[in-house]
């Protein structure tokens, strides 16, 4: 399946207890930024929006050391991790070309800072900060590089960060599937990207006998927990002609842990959509989808996401 990025490396890093919320953006700047070219930007608003194959390429002279962004928190957040997309995530090829960023530092509204540093791997990095840090801003300066093949500028595709409060979601302590689509050149399409925070990175089924009418997706959750909710992005979450291409959801049956099912609707949207059943106490939680609506050129479902709430 040809699906414009690759998540073959995604690798995603698991709570053992429900996750603190994702902080969402007010604004982000940048030194600078490398110019919009072929119809592509790389402004440092592509940092958080949810998507590894758009990135902000730093537009300094040189390497990129010393060049920073800023990521505005709309106010003062208790912020207690973050993860970092560093490189060029639109391809393999292209993250090999560009320069990643080895080690960043991060200064606080306060003047306080951290630096970290990151394995030179085309997989997402967690870092939990050595202490809580109160602050409305987050400034990342670029203070090492890993050199790219190709191009001097140096890229990061997605930031995210939590601050101590529960946001409402689950924690997922694992995902597993019925059946999965083998790796390509665009990348993995594991079950535990439906649980990563981005957009466009999936699973895929990858039954050859079926269009995955009766596959299932199963969550398993930190502990015994009370939920009612399901957020899903339905299908490939890249963009309107890539979720054409792929078959989606249209109806599941949620199964939990003492045996319990609801029959649930799914929109036949790429738009996110939160899905409301009575609430069930339970460790897990699997999805097995019952009908679905066919792609105009490959016969897998996909799901993007899926997150479970109370």
């Amino acid at each position: 399946m040809r699906v414009g990025l690759v998540s073959v490396l995604v690798t995603t890093l698991f709570s053992t207890s429900a996750f603190a919320g994702k902080l969402t953006p007010a604004a982000v700047s940048a030194s600078s930024n490398y110019p919009e070219e072929g119809g592509i930007s790389y402004t440092p608003e592509r940092l958080s929006d949810g998507k590894v194959s758009t990135s902000w390429v730093e537009g300094d002279k040189g390497s990129g050391l010393g060049a920073w962004t800023e990521i505005d928190l709309g106010g003062e957040k208790s912020v207690q991790k973050v993860k970092i997309w560093g490189g060029l995530w639109y391809s393999a090829d292209y993250w090999k070309r560009a320069n990643r960023p080895k080690e960043i530092e991060f200064e606080y509204s306060d003047g306080s800072k951290d630096t970290f540093t990151l394995k030179d791997e085309m997989k997402v990095q967690e870092f939990v900060l050595p202490a809580v840090r109160k602050t409305s801003k987050v400034k990342l300066k670029i203070r090492g590089i890993y050199d790219g093949t190709t191009w001097l500028d140096t890229a990061i595709s997605e930031v995210q960060f939590f601050d101590t409060e529960a946001d409402g979601a689950i924690g997922v302590r694992a995902v597993t599937s019925s059946s999965t689509l083998p790796a390509d050149a665009d990348g993995n399409y594991d079950p535990n990207n439906a649980s990563d925070g981005i957009n466009d990175t999936m699973w895929c089924e990858g039954n050859k006998a079926g269009d995955g009418t009766g596959d299932w997706l199963e969550f398993q959750l930190p502990s015994s927990q009370s939920v009612s909710k399901l957020t899903l992005i339905n299908g490939i979450g890249t963009s309107m002609p890539f979720w054409m291409k792929a078959n989606r959801a249209t109806a599941a049956t949620l199964t939990f842990s003492d045996g319990s099912t609801e029959a649930i609707a799914i929109k036949n949207s790429m738009l996110s959509q939160t899905i409301s059943f009575p609430a069930h106490t339970t460790s897990k939680v699997r999805i097995s989808f019952t009908t679905v609506a066919k792609g105009k050129e490959f016969n897998d479902l996909c799901i993007s996401e899926a997150a479970f709430s109370e």
